[in-house]
């Protein structure tokens, strides 16, 4: 995540997002309640039309309904899947700013493999067990410096369509998605601790058992369907910034 939701973005959006990770996070559990738009106004110091936007967003996105009299709850199936297990926040940013970090990357020793989905990818590909995905992994170079591993797993009507002349002009595998029509719309990450394996450690120069941060996650296109398990195994030594605002500030006059 590179930038989260700050002052450049108007106050509706960045109210829908917190609430959406506050959702993600198992805050809000699927079917709840959410506060009625009064005590969100005041909570993040907004109007009650900027908190209706808010929910309007969120509506359209499929992670609220609104009932006529009662209130707004979340949906009891969400889009994505939320945070599991649930022990820590959620951090909300935009895929564009990522999108933006693929300029500044790209992949070497890319390789391809079949692989079949166990009881967790196919939970998180939304596949049967025992159906085909396509594994890719390469190691991930930013200005120069080797900084970590990237696997992709993807269904294989996605693979299916990155060719070898797709994947030698793109720098990385989200980038050969998009080319091909398939752009993420929505991804939640994982990040948590981990210590370099022997190949790992081998492909990132390396020692095995050397500390490194494991990001796992899924990314969804505009339909909601899973499009690629990802996980990326991140060196000590890189580092990833959080640039955190407070969504309280004030509407403008």
């Amino acid at each position: 995540m590179v930038r989260p939701p700050g002052p450049d973005r108007p106050l509706y959006i960045r109210i829908a997002m917190s609430l959406k990770a506050r959702i993600l996070a198992g805050t809000y559990q699927p079917a709840a309640r959410l506060p009625g738009e009064e005590e969100l106004a005041a909570a993040f110091g907004a109007s009650r039309s900027t908190i209706r936007q808010a929910i309007a967003d969120l509506r359209e996105a499929g992670y609220v309904v609104s009932q006529r009299g009662s209130g707004t709850y979340v949906c009891a199936e969400l889009p994505i899947e939320p945070l599991s297990p649930r022990s820590g926040p959620v951090y909300t940013g935009f895929l564009d700013d990522l999108d933006d970090e693929a300029h500044h990357v790209h992949e070497l020793h890319r390789s391809r493999r079949s692989v079949t989905a166990d009881a967790a990818l196919a939970a998180r590909l939304r596949i049967p067990v025992g159906s085909p995905a396509v594994r890719f992994q390469g190691t991930r170079v930013r200005d120069g410096r080797v900084y970590g591993v990237a696997i992709d797993i993807l269904p294989p009507h996605v693979a299916d369509r990155l060719d070898a002349t797709v994947l030698d002009r793109c720098p990385t595998i989200g980038d050969a998605m998009e080319a091909v029509g398939y752009r993420a719309r929505e991804s939640l990450q994982r990040v948590e601790p981990t210590a370099l394996d022997a190949t790992t450690a081998r492909l990132c120069n390396g020692s095995p058992d050397e500390p490194a941060l494991a990001v796992t996650g899924v990314a969804y296109g505009a339909d909601g369907t899973p499009l690629d398990a990802y996980t990326l195994i991140v060196t000590r030594g890189y580092g990833i910034g959080l640039h955190l605002v407070r969504a309280s500030e004030r509407e403008a006059p």
